[in-house]
């Protein structure tokens, strides 16, 4: 039976890989492909050298606004595990439609490390909080770019929808862990449903869960909104490792040998915002097909055409492709691998463990329907 379950993530990873690749040559069969590598030629190594420190840092920092907030909440559970779980999520979101697999999965890792899926939740649905404030505030800034990053009219409806959806979820997500009137309130619409018989047969038997799960979520979240110094270092350390997300595209752009100086780089960081906030909701993995689309048309608003460069098209899709490897299959590359350490911790600790350890690799969601049995 495991190994059925194993064989079909690795069809499941397999797929998704093969999908991402595919649309990435799609978006790129639309320019001349030889003309885009002769571009890439003569990158300079440099400035490709420091887009990859900037990637590190990004990777570096971006765990530990979790590793905050599970310190806070005093969840017992050690840093260095925390973080490897933290690092899951890049793989997780690029394999997965609208990046969610990443917070399921961090939930069931946080179960295998025991502790309590309330615990985990409202800790990840707080850093969820974190990331989007954060992303948010950048994608609000770069609007005053708006009409520079936007080229023509699909991008302009394309643009609209993604930041519409973005600032929605956002609101939807704050307003659910702060305010107990809404999950009553959605508790109760869960109740009346419940009386379709056709409906109630399949919801019927989780409405209660659910109803527990809302009741978790506000109290954890509470109780980590009252550490303010964590919540607030929590926000600086993701926005530190978010600018350093949003500035490979400079160091890009100078090893295309555009001519962007530091005055410009505000400006391209927010370019990279407003690109990926755009079609941050796309249904497929990693928001392939559209976000190349996005950041190729935003790149060559970014591009001022000089003498000596190639086509704005080009150049634009040469970026893109290098701005694509590092910030989605590299750092994808890099959280496979804190994966795989994190099972490698976990069948360890199963095998020495013995009965105890067969016992912890139950999947959090029968954690979490033990742990409704107990408080019921």
């Amino acid at each position: 039976m495991k190994t059925e379950k194993k064989k079909s993530k690795v069809g499941i990873y397999i797929l998704s890989g093969a999908l991402t690749v595919f649309l990435l040559a799609l978006v790129l069969s639309f320019n001349d492909i030889s003309a885009i590598f002769e571009v890439l030629k003569t990158a300079d190594v440099k400035y490709i050298l420091l887009s990859v420190l900037a990637i590190f840092i990004y990777l570096a920092l971006y765990p530990l606004s979790l590793c905050i907030l599970t310190r806070a909440r005093g969840t017992d559970i050690k840093f260095g595990r925390t973080y490897n779980i933290a690092m899951t999520e890049h793989f997780f979101n690029g394999i997965t439609p609208f990046a969610t697999g990443g917070q399921p999965f961090q939930a069931y890792a946080y179960a295998k490390s025991k502790v309590k899926v309330s615990e985990s939740t409202g800790l990840l649905l707080m850093n969820f909080i974190v990331f989007m404030l954060v992303t948010n505030a950048f994608a609000l800034c770069s609007l005053f770019y708006f009409k520079r990053f936007v080229t023509d009219t699909a991008m302009t409806v394309i643009a609209i929808f993604g930041f519409t959806m973005n600032f929605i979820v956002l609101a939807c997500t704050v307003i659910l862990a702060a305010n107990r009137r809404v999950a009553a309130a959605i508790s109760r619409f869960v109740d009346f449903l419940c009386r379709f018989r056709w409906i109630g047969r399949f919801l019927a038997p989780k409405s209660d869960a659910l109803k527990l799960y809302f009741v978790q979520v506000q109290d954890a979240f509470s109780e980590l909104w009252k550490k303010k110094k964590a919540f607030f270092l929590a926000l600086f350390t993701k926005a530190l490792s978010m600018a350093a997300y949003y500035s490979t595209t400079f160091f890009i752009l100078r090893a295309l040998h555009i001519n962007a100086q530091m005055n410009d780089f505000l400006f391209i960081l927010l370019g990279s915002s407003f690109a990926i906030t755009t079609v941050v909701f796309l249904p497929t993995p990693g928001s392939s097909g559209g976000i190349e689309f996005a950041f190729s048309s935003v790149f060559a608003s970014i591009i001022i055409a000089s003498t000596g460069v190639a086509s704005t098209a080009t150049v634009a899709a040469g970026g893109m492709l290098i701005w694509r490897m590092l910030t989605y299959y590299f750092t994808m590359l890099i959280s496979l691998g804190f994966y795989i350490l994190l099972e490698i911790r976990f069948s360890r600790t199963a095998r020495h463990a013995g009965k105890d350890g067969e016992a912890e690799t139950d999947s959090s969601a029968e954690i979490f329907s033990e742990e409704s049995e107990e408080q019921q």
